[in-house]
Parts: structure tokens; C-alpha cells; sequence
């Protein structure tokens, strides 16, 4: 019996109209991520004190501003050229980035705790600037737990396409009347 020729794993393109929105979406975290890596670089060049403290968080926008990049790019492509990541891998960069900028909402939080209440414009200043950094990582945190539920829906979809096309490979070779070559 002549064996087919294995066609290769690659994950499906998406509909259009779901393509068009689930770009969409990655551009606006794309666009969260930058303005908090804007945000993070000017507090580190106005105050290079903080620089240990905002460099997780800055990390893990890139990560993230790398990995919205990519899937825009390979959802948008219409040659086909730029191969769209499997659902796993985008769900793992995501977390990932998730992971890096919680530990630089927990750096910057713990490094802006004042045991006194009199402060100085200056202090003011930073403190604000501070703070919206901090809700800029939030909201890049925000996007990242969005897009990894999003990912464990889709995987799921393909676990459950793959289980089926395995299914349908078994059931056929063990089908015992095509095993005795009455089918």
C-alpha cells in the first residue's frame, strides 16, 4: 500500500474578517507597549536611580512589542511568505512577557513606597511619572492575560482538529473490513 507523503504542521490561516480584527487588537497592544517603553525611558533618564527597578518591565514590553510584531505581520502577509507561529508558542511569549513586566510592577511598586509624607516637586514629579508607567505595564499586563486566554481558545480548536484527523487515521487502519480488503 503506497504510503502518502506527510503534509507538514503548519498552522491555519485565519479567516479575514477574524484575521483583520485579531491584528487590530495586537496593533493597540503593540501601541500600549510602546508608549510604556517610552514612559519607562524617560524615568530612566530623568532619574538613573531607577533604572535597576523599570528594566523588567522594559524587557518584557520589547518581548511583547516583538511578539504582537510578528503575528501582525504574518496575519496581514498575502503572499504567505512570513509563517504565522503555532498557537503554543505565541501563548509562551506572551506569558513570558507577562511574567517579566509583573516583576517590574512589583520592583517599581516596592521601589516607590515613602515611609514620609513631605516631598519635595521634584519627588512629586517622579512619583507621578512613576505611577504612570506603573498603569502603562498594567495595561500592557492586561493584554498579555488577554492574549493567552485568546491562545488557550484557539489551542484548544487545533487540539481538537488534530484529536479528529488522528481518529479519522486510526479508525481507517483499523477498520477490520478494509483490513480484510472488503472496503
Amino acid at each position: 500500500m503506497p504510503s502518502r507523503p506527510r503534509r507538514r504542521n503548519r498552522p491555519e490561516r485565519l479567516s479575514r474578517p477574524y484575521a483583520m480584527v485579531h491584528a487590530g487588537v495586537r496593533l493597540i497592544a503593540w501601541i500600549t507597549s510602546l508608549a510604556s517603553i517610552l514612559m519607562l525611558a524617560f524615568v530612566c533618564k530623568e532619574w538613573p536611580s531607577k533604572s535597576q527597578v523599570i528594566i523588567a518591565g522594559a524587557v518584557g514590553c520589547a518581548i511583547a512589542m516583538l511578539n504582537d510584531s510578528w503575528d501582525v505581520l504574518a496575519v496581514t502577509d498575502a503572499s504567505f511568505t512570513v509563517p504565522r507561529l503555532a498557537t503554543s508558542r505565541r501563548v509562551l511569549h506572551d506569558l513570558f512577557s507577562l511574567a517579566l513586566c509583573v516583576g517590574g510592577i512589583i520592583m517599581m511598586w516596592v521601589s516607590n513606597i515613602n515611609i514620609t509624607d513631605d516631598k519635595n516637586a521634584e519627588q512629586k514629579r517622579q512619583e507621578q511619572w512613576l505611577m504612570a508607567a506603573l498603569w502603562a505595564l498594567i495595561a500592557v499586563v492586561g493584554w498579555r492575560l488577554i492574549f493567552a486566554l485568546w491562545g488557550c481558545v484557539d489551542c484548544t480548536g487545533e487540539a481538537r482538529r488534530a484529536a479528529r484527523r488522528r481518529q479519522r487515521r486510526r479508525g481507517r487502519e483499523n477498520d477490520p473490513w478494509r483490513q480484510m480488503g472488503i472496503l
